[in-house]
């Protein structure tokens, strides 16, 4: 299985911390503390330092002294803790970040599909888009990603733009059956509160056709062609079609009166011709996937 890791957290990095009992170190410094009570201890390290060693919990001093302490955290409290020399030097630094077991997620929403990331490809290229949507605007997310197959061959690169994660898998072959399913992880903090989310896919499961451009050939006789960048030769990537006809001013997304064909073009019927607004949209043939957005054609009295 292809698996993503991909790590959005707000950090500063210093010198790594030893392994806590209480929590796991996702990267240097950053502990992630799974809390399901309204008091949690966690044990900190100052990173094996001599001397007198002191305490700050979010710049306040702190009464325990020495390399190693344990304190009490109350659930989802801000936790930036640091640890000084006798000078007032900083030596190290934790950041903890609770994360709620059997709590309800609170940091994405969850789309009308039942999924907190949404994913989808134009086309077989291996080249895919994941996004989210955050559900607190205060959540505050600086970002930075890790890509790598489970086997440690490092052929998905992504990026990240924003609330868009931009991804190819270069050893993807649009001809071949796909041998495994991508599995992608990502992490979110908004203060102290740290989520997790996933998601698994072939590319198969969530290419998306861009939308059809529609050309009026004569009264009201329509074609359309498929989308530039979809994959070629079409005769191999064959997309099947979706059309209705509705009231020039209403929408085409209600889920009724659609008629699937395998051709690319549609005669309007006499009884609609009058006013109308012609929708079509288009779906990949063979995986049955996700349909492309409706293109629209409005026509009305004199046009």
């Amino acid at each position: 299985m292809k698996f993503i890791p991909i790590i959005i957290l707000f950090l500063t990095c210093y010198t790594s911390c030893e392994a806590s009992q209480t929590g796991t170190y996702l990267i240097p410094n950053v502990l992630i503390l799974p809390v399901n009570e309204s008091m949690s201890t966690v044990k900190l390290s100052c990173g094996n330092h001599s001397g007198v060693i002191s305490w700050k919990h979010n710049g306040n001093p702190m009464k325990e002294h020495g390399d190693q302490i344990t304190t009490v955290l109350k659930l989802f409290d801000e936790a930036n803790y640091t640890c000084h020399s006798e000078t007032g030097n900083v030596l190290n630094y934790t950041l903890v970040l609770q994360q709620g077991i059997g709590f309800r997620n609170k940091i994405l929403v969850k789309s009308e599909s039942s999924d907190y990331i949404l994913c989808s490809a134009k086309n077989f290229d291996g080249k895919f888009q994941c996004t989210w949507q955050l559900e607190r605007k205060e959540a505050k997310c600086i970002h930075f990603t890790v890509a790598r197959l489970s086997g440690g061959s490092e052929n998905i690169t992504c990026s990240l733009n924003g609330s868009t994660l931009s991804c190819e898998d270069k050893s993807h072959c649009p001809y071949a059956e796909e041998p495994s399913r991508i599995s992608m992880s990502a992490y979110f903090r908004s203060y102290s509160r740290f989520e997790e989310y996933h998601r698994q896919f072939f590319i198969s499961e969530i290419v998306k056709p861009e939308k059809v451009i529609i050309t009026k050939v004569e009264d009201h006789t329509f074609k359309w062609e498929y989308p530039e960048t979809w994959s070629k030769p079409p005769c191999y990537f064959q997309l099947i079609f979706q059309v209705k006809v509705v009231k020039p001013n209403d929408p085409c997304v209600p889920e009724t009166h659609n008629k699937t064909i395998n051709v690319m073009e549609f005669t309007v019927p006499k009884k609609y011709r009058k006013s109308y607004k012609l929708c079509v949209r288009a779906q990949e043939e063979a995986s049955n996937s996700l349909w492309s957005d409706w293109s629209s054609y409005k026509v009305t009295p004199g046009k």
